[in-house]
């Protein structure tokens, strides 16, 4: 037994030592402005010297991975060859194959260091910091680029022997061109200007009013260049137009004077012309007042003093499961949102279309012991579409309609102008309401249906629940119930929940049991119809 043992043990060290790091084959040192050629091979090459130098012939990884590198997993390649450089400055590589390959078929991984490890669950040696790749599978001339910031980097020339099953170890030849060009990060000569649009919607920038002669550019934060402007119109300010919006996401806006380049990375060249600049973009009513106009000054010189670099973000958008509350005030009227008839340590907050949180509560009164939420505003709020969530203690919100819900979970009701709204919240999970201010967009269904709910307490020992509403209009009422999905598949014609609990009132409050059909319902809907729906 001891001897099994020893023997197991053995083969498992000698496994090990198997996976080895990449090695460095040539160190290009720190790589300056222009053009430099690179060729080699990843066969084994002995240079006798002396020193002895050996390069290639060594195959410490089967594939790459990393964030953004999509990559087959059955595919594998065999031996590598690793070029070492440092970018003292932000830089635009690229890679430009301008002849074919003598033989094999090279492909090119960038990476940020050496480690490689054994992967159970792919049986192979993987690379751990791949950052990008290309293969340079078309003919000649192919070329691929990014924008990298200072450090050291690896790009490491793979050759690729096949998939799984039908491996072809073969050696692979390159020549290659490796240009660098200056690249300017925003981040540092940015301006942030925060969310300005969710998902989708309309954007438009411009340069009016401006005192000098400007181009514009709107880029990926990549670097990808999605659209430029010199002159709009017939003046010598820029504007540029997107009307199908922007996927979510961090962009930059880059203003520069006239004669200046836009290229991928981003790249600006200076223009010359300067002087003071004005950016307008999409405004947010619900911020302080000038919030859509940004106004700086640039000077002559470099690239950083002669253009001006913005930061912007579209958020996802607004949940897309979410109670609909329908129109539930008038502009400028006080307005409340609580949940104080709950079970629950809640925390509420309120959001506008464009995705920023602007209103939050979490206990009423700490000392009195009242977790619940409260939020009251007198002056009431702006015509539009807004937002309202409830989550559970201990709760994160940040602008873009992000949540990071917390634990508490229970029963609750949410309680606005138009009614009660019971919940069960669950730990971890926020539950959205869509609601209206005034008419946008002549929505806002049919009023005659609403009834002002006024309390709603629900007993789960008995499975009863009490509700109260202003009986003022005519009787008789009755109450409807349904599911989540029964919400859901309602529309604001005809927005009556299925499920009929009671008939023919007259009055309020009432006192019934859930309906069987929806006892085991994680979350009930609760509303009280007039004689004329």
């Amino acid at each position: 037994m001891k001897r099994a043992l020893q023997g197991l043990l053995i083969t498992f060290a000698a496994t090990l030592a198997a996976v080895a790091d990449y090695e460095v084959d040539i160190d290009l040192g720190t790589l300056l402005e222009g053009n430099t050629e690179i060729s080699g091979t990843t066969a084994l090459v002995v240079d006798p010297g002396p020193p002895e130098v050996v390069t290639g012939g060594r195959n410490n990884a089967d594939i790459v991975i990393g964030e953004g590198l999509d990559l087959n997993t059955t595919a594998n390649w065999g031996n590598e060859y690793v070029i070492q450089f440092t970018l003292a400055e932000p830089a635009t590589l690229t890679l430009s194959k301008d002849r074919e390959f003598a033989a094999g078929d090279p492909d090119f991984f960038l990476v940020e260091g050496l480690r490689t490890e054994f992967d159970v669950d792919l049986g192979k040696n993987v690379a751990q910091e791949g950052i990008w790749y290309h293969f340079f599978d078309n003919p000649a001339p192919d070329q691929g680029s990014l924008v990298l910031r200072t450090g050291t980097y690896y790009l490491v020339v793979e050759s690729f022997v096949g998939f799984d099953g039908a491996v072809n170890q073969v050696d692979a030849t390159f020549s290659l061109n490796l240009n660098v060009l200056p690249a300017l990060f925003p981040d540092e000569v940015k301006i942030d200007l925060g969310f300005i649009g969710s998902e989708g919607s309309s954007l438009t920038f411009d340069t009016f009013g401006s005192s000098f002669d400007t181009q514009l550019a709107i880029f990926s934060f990549g670097g990808d260049l999605i659209q430029e402007n010199d002159n709009a119109g017939e003046g010598l300010q820029s504007q540029v137009s997107i009307p199908e919006g922007l996927d979510a996401g961090t962009y930059i806006a880059v203003v520069a004077g006239v004669g200046a380049t836009f290229e991928l990375g981003p790249i600006t060249t200076i223009g010359g012309a300067v002087g003071d600049v004005i950016l307008n973009y999409p405004s947010n009513p619900n911020l302080d007042p000038g919030a859509g106009t940004t106004t700086t000054r640039t000077s002559a010189g470099t690239e950083a003093s002669e253009t001006v670099w913005f930061e912007f973000t579209i958020s996802l958008g607004p949940p897309l499961d979410f109670v609909d509350l329908g129109k539930i005030a008038d502009p400028g009227i006080p307005l409340q949102l609580h949940t104080l008839e709950s079970l629950v340590d809640t925390q509420l907050a309120i959001y506008d279309e464009f995705g920023y949180f602007l209103y939050y509560n979490d206990d009423v009164d700490v000392n009195a012991g009242v977790y619940q939420s409260l939020i009251d505003i007198p002056e009431g709020l702006a015509e539009g579409v807004w937002f309202a969530v409830v989550a559970g203690y201990p709760s994160t919100f940040l602008d873009g309609f992000e949540v990071a819900a917390g634990t508490a979970g229970g029963s609750y009701s949410l309680t606005h102008p138009n009614g009660i709204v019971p919940m069960v919240l669950e730990p971890g999970r926020a539950d959205w309401y869509r609601f209206e201010v005034g008419d946008p967009g002549n929505g806002g269904g049919n009023e005659s249906a609403r009834i002002q709910i006024t309390s709603l307490t629900f007993d789960p020992d008995t499975n009863e629940f009490t509700v109260a509403w202003d009986d003022a209009l005519s009787a008789p009422f009755r109450i409807q119930m349904g599911s989540e999905l029964d919400l859901a598949a309602i529309d604001r014609q005809d927005n009556v929940l299925p499920v009929t609990a009671a008939v023919g009132l007259v009055a309020s409050p009432v006192t019934l049991r859930v309906p069987d059909d929806l006892v085991l319902e994680p979350k009930v809907f609760l509303q009280v119809v007039g004689s004329a729906p």
